[in-house]
């Protein structure tokens, strides 16, 4: 056998081979078929989105509180679900709302509130109102610059959201210019809504079924001459106001409550037409009248035993408890509306005899079996140094807690200090 010569061709590299038969593949004048591809069927991508609306639903109601806010902005879909009443209505009935009790006030000049929780024990303070808040909405700069813009003003609560009523732009305005503040405790947003018909002040108010009711106050900065008996309903669905039948009399300085489905307007005070030396310029409204949505009717009136005047009220199953001032001190009654019965309760812990004039002020609030009477005006020490006594650490946000079940007062923590005026509500979000 003769010595075989060695082939000397190049040959060429694997990734070449690999390469020129990718190219060949890639340009096959035949038509691939799904046989020769051999594909097979991916299975279902599976999101939260393409949950039924009903498990989505019961998802996102079970979130804590502050997602809420984050989980708006996912998408339009999150967004309409959160927003809708059953989802309100499944975090209450899953035990994923609370109790919160809000105060919005001012300090210096700005509006703010403070937020106080039970389970925490403690008040948290910050401005209502952001400067991003403010520049896209200019209207607000009328509130932000007023002193005395919440003054009057009355809180109403309807699910998350909160309605300030009453709240003045400009004292140097006609009353007749303000609007109604919506803030949204989820969102953190302010909204303007649609100005009552008849713009008051110091007047009722109250919620029924996710409705608003207003009735009595006063159209005019003269209260002394112009005290009304007006009363209308909000639709927060339409953004407007309807009227009402009118009050039997009119009620100025009057407070608002609502117990199963029926509106109780409380005292208030009548004016005098003569303004002689002698003669007293008003008079306290010693009765309550009441209003049936159901058949736009007010009902038989009934006599306050207490005398003095009822200046904050707060409602607790069945029952109204009111605060009433006798000039000199405080006192404390239930209303029970299933028997029509009165009883009066321990008075507050406050230093008596102690002259209570217009610039202390009270509001009354109900959080599980206790009453809650916080100061939202005035100061306590100012009036004993003028009645020749010396301060006791009262001088303002006291917060006194009465114990439906324990029959006994306890001092709450004080709440921040609130300049230009203050309202204050319960919430449950």
């Amino acid at each position: 056998m003769g010595n075989q010569v060695p082939d000397l061709r190049r040959k060429p590299p694997a990734s070449s081979t690999s390469f020129l038969s990718l190219v060949h593949g890639c340009w096959s004048p035949r038509w691939l078929t799904m046989a020769d591809l051999k594909l097979t069927p991916k299975p279902p991508s599976l999101s939260i989105s393409s949950l039924p609306d009903d498990i989505l639903l019961d998802c996102l109601a079970r979130m804590p509180r502050a997602s809420i806010c984050t989980v708006m902005m996912v998408c339009k879909k999150w967004r309409a679900v959160v927003q809708s009443s059953e989802f309100y209505e499944l975090r209450q009935r899953n035990g994923r709302v609370e109790s919160m009790l809000f105060l919005f006030g001012g300090a210096g000049t700005s509006l703010s509130s403070a937020v106080y929780c039970r389970s925490r024990g403690s008040w948290r303070a910050g401005l209502l109102c952001s400067l991003h808040s403010i520049v896209e909405n200019e209207w607000l700069i009328e509130y932000q610059s007023n002193e005395h813009a919440l003054l009057h003003a009355q809180p109403a609560v309807i699910k998350h959201r909160i309605f300030i009523l009453g709240a003045l732009a400009s004292l140097s305005k006609p009353l007749g210019l303000e609007c109604t503040i919506i803030y949204d405790l989820w969102t953190k947003q302010i909204m303007r809504g649609a100005p009552m018909i008849c713009p008051r002040k110091k007047f009722a108010c109250c919620v029924i079924a996710d409705r608003i009711l207003v009735a009595g106050g006063a159209n005019n900065s003269d209260s002394a001459r112009y005290a009304i008996a007006d009363a209308e309903e909000y639709v927060p669905e339409l953004d407007s106001w309807r009227p009402l039948a009118s009050m039997p009399r009119r009620r100025y300085g009057c407070l608002g409550a609502a117990v199963n489905g029926i509106f109780y307007v409380i005292g208030g005070v009548k004016f005098s037409t003569m303004f002689s030396r002698s003669m007293q310029p008003f008079a306290y409204i010693r009765s309550m009248d009441s209003y049936n949505p159901k058949t736009d009717g007010w009902q038989k009136t009934r006599a306050l035993p207490m005398g003095g005047c009822v200046i904050a009220c707060t409602v607790m199953g069945p029952s109204i408890y009111m605060l009433s001032s006798h000039a000199v001190e405080l006192s404390l009654w239930k209303f029970n509306t299933q028997d029509d019965t009165w009883s009066r309760i321990e008075p507050p812990p406050i230093p008596s005899p102690l002259r209570i004039d217009n610039y202390l002020r009270f509001s009354c609030a109900s959080m599980g079996s206790s009453v809650y009477v916080v100061q939202v005006g005035g100061s306590i020490d100012d009036l004993l140094r003028r009645s020749g006594r010396s301060g006791r650490g009262c001088k303002e946000g006291l917060v006194l807690i009465y114990d439906t079940q324990a029959h006994g007062w306890s001092r709450g923590p004080d709440s921040p200090h609130m300049k230009n005026g203050a309202a204050c509500t319960i919430v449950q979000c």
